[in-house]
C-alpha cells in the first residue's frame, strides 16, 4: 500500500517506532518514533501499545475439509490465517489435494489465486498417492515451483525408496520433510505411553519410535548429501539428535507444532479427542525441551499443524476419531497468551521461529534471489481479550480445545 505511516508502534525488540510503507514489501522504512513526517494526504496509522511484526509462514498446514468443496477450504483456510498472523503456508499433500502431478498442483495454484486471501504454497509428494512405494515425478513438481516434499507425516514404507529419493531431491535442490517414525513401533497406537495411557485403557505410542526415525533419516540424509526438514518434533531426545546433527554441520531443520509446546498428554484424561494428535502429546519435560530447542536454534519452526476434522469425525470414539486440531484462528493470539507472556519465549525468538526461518526453508523462488521471501507486516494488540467460540472459527470446524478459553491480543491484518 502507497503512503501508509504507521506512528509510535512497538517493534519486536521492544523499541518505539514509526514506519513509512511503500509500494512493494521491501520498501519498508523504520526509524525511532517521531522522527518520521507524514505528508499531505498520507494515511496514517496510530501504533500505541501495539506491536509491529511481520506476518507468520506457517510451514505446516492441512486445509482439506472432509465433505466441503476444495474452493471452499481454500477460501475458509485463507481467512483463519489472516486472523492468525499467517500470511502465507505451505500445504501439506492429502487425499483431496494430491500433489504428486502436475494437473493437480496447477488446480490447486489456479483455487488459491481465485480464493485464497493468504498466499499457499504446495508440499508435493515424496511417493505417488503417499503410499510409501513408488517415488513421485520430483522434477515435474520442481519446475511448477514446489520446494519441499513430504508425504505429510507418513514414513515411506521401504528405507530403499525414501534413500533413492533422497539421492534425487539433493541433485535438484530440494528440501525432504519427514516425521521421525518406525511405524513397527506405532501402528494401533493414539496417545503418550504414561499413566494416563494406562488409566485411559489406551495403547502408547513410544517415544523412541520417534527418535529412531529421527536418528534413521538423518543417517541417510547424510549419506545422500540431502537436504531434510524434520516435522513435529514431540520429545527431548528428539531435540537432543538435531541438536547434535546440527553441530556436526548437516544440512537439518526442524519444526514443532505448538500443541507440543503448550499441553500434555495428561490432557486427555477424559477421552477429550480434541487434544489427540500426531506424534500424540508428551510429558512436560518435552515441553521445557521444546521451548529450550527454540529458544537456542536446534527448532527452527513453531507450526500450526493446522487439521480441520468434522465434528462427526471427532465425536467418534477416541481409538477411530483422526488426529488434529486447527489453529490458524488462533495462532498468534496463543502464542502471545501462553509462551510470550509468561516470559517462555521472547517477541524476537517468535519472529524468528514462526516469519524468518519457515520464509527461508519454504522459498520457492529460484536461487539467484539473495534475500530470503519477505514477510509483510502486521500490528499486534495485546491489551486486547476475547473468548474462542465458534465465530471466531474461519476454518468451518471446531476441533480446537481453545473453544471457551479467553485468549490474550488481537492481529490487525496484514497491512503489505
Amino acid at each position: 500500500m502507497n503512503n501508509l505511516y504507521i506512528t509510535n508502534a512497538t517493534d519486536p525488540a521492544g523499541r518505539q517506532v514509526d514506519c513509512r510503507m511503500g509500494r512493494s514489501t521491501g520498501d519498508v522504512t523504520f526509524a525511532p518514533a517521531g522522527s518520521i513526517s507524514a505528508p499531505a494526504g498520507a494515511r496514517i496509522i496510530d501504533g500505541t501499545g501495539k506491536l509491529l511484526l511481520p506476518a507468520f509462514f506457517d510451514l505446516h498446514a492441512h486445509i482439506e475439509q472432509p465433505g466441503r468443496s476444495k474452493r471452499e477450504s481454500v477460501t475458509r483456510a485463507g481467512q483463519a490465517a489472516l486472523n492468525g498472523g499467517v500470511w502465507g503456508m505451505l500445504v501439506m499433500p492429502s487425499p483431496g489435494f494430491m500433489f504428486d502431478n502436475y494437473a493437480t498442483l496447477d488446480s490447486f495454484r489456479d483455487a488459491v489465486s481465485q480464493r485464497a486471501l493468504a498466499e499457499m504454497y504446495a508440499a508435493g509428494c515424496i511417493s505417488v498417492g503417499m503410499n510409501g512405494e513408488q517415488q513421485a515425478p520430483y522434477n515435474t513438481m520442481a519446475a511448477r515451483g514446489v520446494s519441499v516434499l513430504t508425504d505429510a507425516g507418513a514414513m515411506p514404507s521401504s528405507t530403499l525408496m525414501l534413500y533413492r529419493a533422497m539421492k534425487y531431491v539433493a541433485e535438484l535442490g530440494l528440501t525432504l520433510a519427514v516425521r521421525g517414525d518406525v511405524p513397527e513401533l506405532t501402528r494401533n497406537t493414539c496417545m503418550h505411553p504414561g499413566t494416563t495411557s494406562y488409566m485411559l485403557g489406551l495403547h502408547g505410542t513410544p517415544p523412541c519410535a520417534e527418535e529412531i526415525g529421527i536418528e534413521t533419516v538423518l543417517r541417510l540424509a547424510r549419506d545422500a548429501g540431502a537436504k531434510v526438514h524434520i516435522q513435529t518434533v514431540s520429545t527431548a531426545e528428539s531435540v537432543r539428535i538435531i541438536r547434535r546433527a546440527k553441530a556436526a554441520g548437516q544440512a537439518v531443520t526442524a519444526e514443532v507444532a505448538l500443541h507440543h509446546l503448550l499441553y500434555t498428554h495428561e490432557c486427555l484424561g477424559d477421552y477429550d479427542t480434541n487434544f489427540k494428535t500426531l506424534p500424540p502429546l508428551r510429558e512436560e519435560q518435552d515441553c521445557a525441551a521444546l521451548i529450550e530447542g527454540i529458544k537456542d536454534g536446534t527448532i527452527d519452526c513453531i507450526v500450526s499443524d493446522h487439521t480441520p476434522c468434522t465434528p462427526f469425525s471427532k465425536k467418534q470414539d477416541f481409538i477411530s476419531a483422526p488426529a488434529g486440531m486447527v489453529a490458524l484462528d488462533t495462532f498468534l493470539p496463543a502464542i502471545y497468551t501462553y509462551l510470550v507472556k509468561p516470559g517462555k519465549l521472547t517477541w524476537p525468538e517468535v519472529v524468528r521461529a514462526c516469519s524468518e526461518n519457515p520464509c527461508r526453508i519454504a522459498d520457492p523462488r529460484e536461487p539467484e534471489y539473495d534475500a530470503p521471501m519477505q514477510a509483510p507486516l502486521m500490528l499486534f494488540d495485546p491489551r486486547e481479550t476475547y473468548t474462542v467460540s465458534e465465530e471466531h472459527l474461519s476454518c468451518g470446524t471446531l476441533n480446537t480445545p481453545l473453544l471457551g478459553t479467553e485468549l490474550c491480543g488481537r492481529v490487525t491484518l496484514p497491512l503489505q
